[in-house]
This record gives C-alpha cells, sequence and structure tokens, in this order.
C-alpha cells in the first residue's frame, strides 16, 4: 500500500511526546458482476433479482505518533462509498467506520473500539477467520471459514466493520484486544461488550502456520472452538480448519474444510471443499494479476448459506476487478 505520509521529526514537544508523528492514507476499489441463487437480490424496486452489478471505493486512514519510552499510538478509521446495482439497501455515500485507537510497545498492541476480535487476530492461520478468498469481493458466503463468519441464530466471531449502523457485529461495537507479538508467535485476548471474550493464539514454524481460537459469549449464548493449520509451499500451500460451535439454543455443530492454491497460468487457482452446517459446502476462485497492485478475479461458491434463516443450500458467483493502493 503506498502511503502519503505527513510527518516531521520534531513536530510535538511537550510532556514528554513525540519525535515523529503521521497520518496514512490507502485504499481499495473494486467493481464487477455477482450472482446470487436462492435468495435472490431485491431490487430497488421491490422485485428480485439473480445478478447485480457492484462498485466500491475505500479510504483507509492510519495515524501513528512516536512517544517517548518506546511507545508507539495510533489510530484508524474506513470512509467506503458503494453502489450497488438495482439493489436499495446497499447504497452507501462516504459512510465512515466506527474507529479504534492503540498504543503499542516491546511487541505489545492493546487496542479500544471497532476492531477484530481474538479470533481473527491471531486464532486462525490463513485467511479471514480462515477464509473469505472466493471471488473479487473476498466471498459473498465466505464458506471456507468453517461458519466462523456467522452462523444462523449465532452471532459468529468478532470482526472489524467497514460500515456505520448498530448491533452485534456493527460498526459501533466497543472491543478491547490485548495482543502480544514475538517472533513467529503471536497471542490475543479481547472482550466486546455485551459479548464476552475471545482468545486466540498462532505460531509459525518454517513453512507451517498452526492456531487455535476460542469464544465464549456472555451468559454462554455462543461458544466457538477452532483448530487450523497452513503449509505455504512457495508456488502452493494447503491448509485446513474445523470449528465446533454451539449455543443460541441450537444444536451443536462440528464444521471443517480443507483448502489450498496454487499458482498456474500466470495467475493463482483457489479452492476449498468440506461440510458447513450439515451440507457440503466448496469453492473455487482464480486471481490474475494485471500490475501496479490490480487483480481480475472470478469465483463460484456453493454452501448452506450461514447468513440466511434455515441455511438454504445456494450458489454465488462473481467476476470482477480488484485494486489496492
Amino acid at each position: 500500500m503506498k502511503k502519503i505520509l505527513l510527518a516531521s521529526t520534531a513536530l510535538i514537544l511537550s510532556g514528554g511526546m513525540a519525535a515523529a508523528q503521521g497520518l496514512s492514507i490507502g485504499g481499495q476499489g473494486r467493481m464487477g458482476i455477482q450472482y446470487q441463487s436462492g435468495s435472490p437480490y431485491v431490487t430497488a424496486s421491490g422485485g428480485t433479482s439473480s445478478y447485480r452489478t457492484e462498485a466500491r471505493f475505500q479510504l483507509n486512514f492510519a495515524a501513528t505518533v512516536q512517544a517517548d519510552h518506546g511507545l508507539t499510538l495510533g489510530a484508524f478509521s474506513r470512509a467506503r462509498m458503494q453502489t450497488t446495482g438495482g439493489t436499495a439497501t446497499t447504497q452507501a455515500t462516504g459512510v465512515f467506520s466506527g474507529a479504534r485507537v492503540f498504543v503499542e510497545a516491546e511487541g505489545f498492541r492493546l487496542t479500544f473500539g471497532n476492531q477484530d476480535g481474538a479470533i481473527i487476530v491471531a486464532g486462525t492461520a490463513m485467511g479471514y477467520a480462515g477464509g473469505c478468498g472466493i471471488g473479487y469481493e473476498g466471498g459473498q458466503q465466505c464458506g471456507d471459514t468453517a461458519g466462523l463468519a456467522a452462523t444462523q441464530g449465532r452471532p459468529g466471531v468478532s470482526w472489524f466493520n467497514s460500515t456505520g449502523g448498530t448491533g452485534v457485529n456493527a460498526g459501533v461495537q466497543q472491543t478491547i484486544n490485548a495482543q502480544y507479538s514475538f517472533g513467529d508467535f503471536t497471542g490475543a485476548i479481547s472482550t466486546e461488550r455485551g459479548r464476552g471474550y475471545e482468545i486466540g493464539a498462532k505460531g509459525r514454524f518454517d513453512a507451517i502456520t498452526v492456531a487455535a481460537g476460542y469464544q465464549s459469549a456472555r451468559g454462554g449464548t455462543s461458544r466457538i472452538a477452532t483448530l487450523s493449520a497452513h503449509y505455504n509451499g512457495g508456488d502452493w500451500g494447503v491448509g485446513a480448519i474445523v470449528a465446533r460451535i454451539a449455543g443460541g439454543g441450537l444444536p451443536a455443530i462440528n464444521n471443517f474444510n480443507v483448502q489450498g492454491n496454487v499458482n498456474v497460468g500466470g495467475g493463482n487457482l483457489y479452492g476449498y471443499v468440506g461440510r458447513l452446517n450439515g451440507g457440503t459446502a466448496l469453492g473455487a476462485s482464480y486471481r490474475f494479476g494485471l500490475g501496479g497492485g490490480a487483480s481480475v478475479v472470478a469465483g463460484v461458491e456453493r454452501s448452506r448459506n450461514i447468513f440466511t434463516a434455515g441455511n438454504p443450500q445456494q450458489t454465488t458467483a462473481s467476476v470482477g476487478v480488484v485494486f489496492n493502493f
């Protein structure tokens, strides 16, 4: 990510504060066509359609200050502008996320605000929450997370949300996360107001990364345990994740999948297959780099939809272009 840096070596010299401070701005742009079966998109006219167009532009704002005694302080927020063609419910114009602020020293970081919980930070060996690797948008279903992203009737793990709003996993949650990194090891513990706590730990041993995570929601309404491992072979990789999710007045479920990626045809092919909420889940995605941080990506995924009541079997697909800056 290219950065715009506004800094000097002696901007503030009061109260023992800092020798330097700066602001970095990065982000992402993307556009594409999305397909969804089973529960079609709702259009602006109130009808339904299996297809829609989508375009997004987002800016990430990060500020840091170097204090005395080895301390680094920082803050982060995101602005998202999005248009989803023909859909009335997902328009966004300059929506800012909830903010997070951290203090860090000697490998230890304490963060308050809108952020990922300990399982995403340190409790999975690959991907985002263990997956979200299908399509240019990073997965409409995220079935490769083995249900960690969300499971019907249960809130899933805590994660950073890029938009505003209220409710569980919205952009206004107040999470406290304590994280410690030493070499190739990272451990974290987090608590979110009204949600309970999460613990995560991962370590890398040469080409192998292993991770484990646990969540206990307040009042025992949800319990999640996960274990994952990934091998990075350079031009190829393979990983596996298992998750046991219980609570919410529903029977406990055991989800798992095996994932793999390989460089082929000048791009990277990624796929997974496993079990999700009692049904088969599988997906494949191909990413071809265009240079300058841009890629064209196509993907398809079929699983029990973890975001819809009854978890219907659903197929989603997309093709689009994404670039980071």
